[in-house]
């Protein structure tokens, strides 16, 4: 069976104003900036046609929710307006999505369905998705990298009549980081900065996105992986000042680790690392486990086990001792990556 490969959702926000209203549009993936970005595209595109406030409805999905109900909404006439926008939000917490097949199948004509599934999915030749590809309701708004995330930014940037060279567009990645939610962010501050100015320099722009950039806790795995201290201390730093606390980041590192050493046992049978993924079970991403697989600095067997009585130790005083959670985190990176 020939594995389903969805369209890009930026092919349905550029095609949307020329091309007539589906049905259903069903987005999903990783780039959640970009989804909500074709919500609000299909929501003008559907304005025209929409009378009454009545007849436009969002819906946040909890997992006691069953699609039953949504189904029942969606075949629900319109209130006096020729169509009805009904935007469905975290579809994947649905624990029974193959309900959604029966209305796929046989949509009402007069409601225009947007669903939001904030995640990517394992398994699209399983219901509903399978029928949603078919029928060419399915759209998936994956992460960009690279070139491809620089291109974005040159169109974005375009778009606001900002200008800024390829050098910069660089730089600006390189500070602010990859979450266009940040970047266009950025792109507003410019704007407003540069007023009848035609092109932000290098310098302003280090100045004015110098403190933008918010770190995941995937950034900090990197940073380890690598054996890379300074960045490792500047990145776990920014993790406490933006929310995350050191409970969680121990919890996030003791499975970082425990992958690792998996993989290090994993390696003499020469598996790829969708099998090596599947081989450790627990629904593990084929993509966090290369991640780990490819951390060069703890391949031994005394580094991992340095670092997990490192986290042993910090785990033993958060619940024993009042120390503030930047302490410990020093003191843990500096145990971890021990000279």
């Amino acid at each position: 069976m020939a594995k389903i490969k969805a369209p890009s959702i930026y092919s349905l926000i550029d095609e949307l104003g020329s091309s007539e209203l589906k049905p259903i549009y069903f987005l999903f993936g990783e780039d959640h900036f970009t989804i909500n970005a074709a919500i609000k595209a299909i929501e003008q595109k559907v304005s025209k046609f929409i009378t009454s406030d009545f007849d436009k409805e969002t819906i946040d999905i909890n997992k006691k929710d069953t699609p039953t109900n949504l189904i029942d909404l969606a075949y629900t006439f319109p209130f006096g307006s020729e169509k009805k926008l009904l935007v469905v939000k975290n579809f994947e917490n649905y624990t029974n999505k193959k309900q959604l097949d029966s209305y796929v199948s046989d949509p009402s004509d007069s409601t225009i369905l947007v669903i939001a599934n904030y995640g990517s999915i394992s398994n699209l030749a399983s219901d509903p998705y399978k029928l949603l590809d078919q029928k060419k309701y399915l759209f998936e708004a994956r992460e960009l990298k690279g070139a491809e995330l620089e291109n974005w930014v040159k169109k974005r940037s375009s778009q606001l009549e900002v200008n800024i060279s390829q050098e910069n567009i660089k730089t600006l990645i390189e500070i602010v980081g990859e979450d266009k939610s940040l970047l266009e962010m950025q792109f507003q501050k410019i704007k407003s900065f540069l007023s009848d100015k035609k092109e932000i320099t290098t310098e302003e722009l280090k100045s004015l996105s110098s403190a933008t950039k918010e770190y995941s806790i995937f950034d900090l795995m990197n940073s380890l992986g690598k054996g890379e201290k300074k960045n490792s201390l500047k990145v776990i730093y920014n993790l406490l000042d933006t929310g995350k606390d050191m409970v969680y980041i121990v919890v996030m590192l003791t499975k970082y680790f425990t992958v690792i050493s998996q993989s290090l046992e994993l390696a003499s049978r020469n598996l790829n690392d969708f099998d090596a993924a599947k081989a450790i079970g627990g629904g593990l991403s084929p993509y966090f486990y290369k991640n780990c697989k490819n951390a060069k600095y703890f391949r031994s067997e005394k580094k991992l086990a340095k670092a997990f009585q490192s986290l042993y130790n910090v785990d033993l005083a958060l619940k024993t001792t009042a120390a503030d959670g930047k302490t410990l985190a020093t003191i843990l990176l500096t145990d971890i990556l021990v000279d």
